[in-house]
């Protein structure tokens, strides 16, 4: 039974693939700042240990007495992925000394790092660079050099960079912001215009937090068969590209609000989120079906946004 460490196990993508690795008979421990994290993570089966990416020294030390044979960095940590990186080759360069096996190391990096782009573009295409077709948002544009540091650490760890493009489903954690004032009008019997401020031109790649969830999946079953092929070890996810005034038009019908959306550009100093919301994206991600086994189940946003929507009213009346 392979044993998985997950960081960020109660976050949104983090949770998603620990229910997908319990199903397929892993043993899955996941890192929880608070006793009533580790409870939450408890009574799904999955091991907790209690922590955080700045206190580090229960799960570095969990990776060395439960033999964890893969940690997978979902914690949306940020720059403080670095130190993240740092302590898990620092496990791996002493289970190295001791004759042990590769330790794998799962990054989860997104889509946006490729920039806004309306030509095809795959995970084989350079980020970051000069020679990259865009720049990534302010947001992220740390993280292809993190993304560089991770596939550096391979004398070392076993690693592989998977990017889901802009996740959706269930709660639709990174939708809240504007699906909730959307809802709120709709409830209220607003017939005023709800005005969001996203662009109406942008169109993003797309993924379903269940498919994200097994992509990591695979990428994790994967990782000892591409390491050291010369396999380059780096996958996009994205199973549509949709317009954002059609998601928006589509959800507000779904919720039954009597005004429209207004998409508008605010004309002030955008937020950073805000910004990288806007990325349009024409991804590929043909090189994880074919080579990490990859079988994405959900592929339009807005063919069911009937149940999507309901979804997310859903889970805004249990908070």
């Amino acid at each position: 039974m392979p044993r998985i460490l997950i960081l960020g196990a109660t976050g949104y993508i983090g949770s998603a693939l620990a229910s997908s690795l319990l199903r397929s008979d892993h043993k899955v421990y996941g890192l929880a700042r608070t006793p009533a994290k580790a409870t939450q993570l408890a009574r799904l089966e999955i091991v907790p240990v209690l922590g955080s990416v700045q206190d580090s020294a229960a799960y570095v030390q969990l990776i060395k007495t439960a033999h964890i044979d893969v940690v997978v960095d979902c914690a949306g940590a940020n720059r403080e992925s670095a130190k993240i990186l740092a302590d898990v080759t620092e496990a791996g360069e002493e289970r190295l000394k001791e004759g042990g096996a590769k330790l794998g190391f799962v990054y989860t990096s997104g889509t946006f790092v490729h920039g806004t782009s309306r030509e095809r573009c795959s995970d084989l295409d350079p980020v970051g660079t000069e020679y990259a077709r865009a720049k990534p948002p302010q947001l992220v544009a740390w993280r292809p050099q993190m993304e560089k540091e991770v596939l550096s650490a391979r004398e070392v760890l076993d690693t592989v960079v998977v990017r889901p493009a802009l996740v959706y489903g269930r709660e639709h954690a990174v939708w809240s912001l504007f699906f909730g004032p959307i809802v709120e009008a709709a409830k209220s019997g607003e017939c005023k215009p709800v005005k969001i401020p996203l662009g109406p031109t942008s169109r993003p790649g797309l993924v379903h937090v269940d498919d994200v969830s097994e992509g990591l999946r695979c990428a994790i079953e994967k990782l000892p068969l591409i390491s050291g092929t010369g396999v380059y070890p780096v996958f996009d996810l994205t199973t549509s590209q949709e317009s954002m005034r059609d998601i928006f038009d589509s959800f507000g019908e779904a919720v039954e609000l009597k005004g429209r959306v207004e998409l508008v550009k605010s004309g002030e100093e955008e937020s950073l989120f805000v910004e990288a919301m806007q990325t349009s994206h024409n991804g590929d991600s043909s090189r994880a079906e074919q080579l990490l086994g990859w079988l994405p189940r959900k592929r339009g946003f807005v063919a069911g946004m009937d149940v999507y929507a309901k979804a997310f009213m859903a889970a805004q009346e249990k908070v």
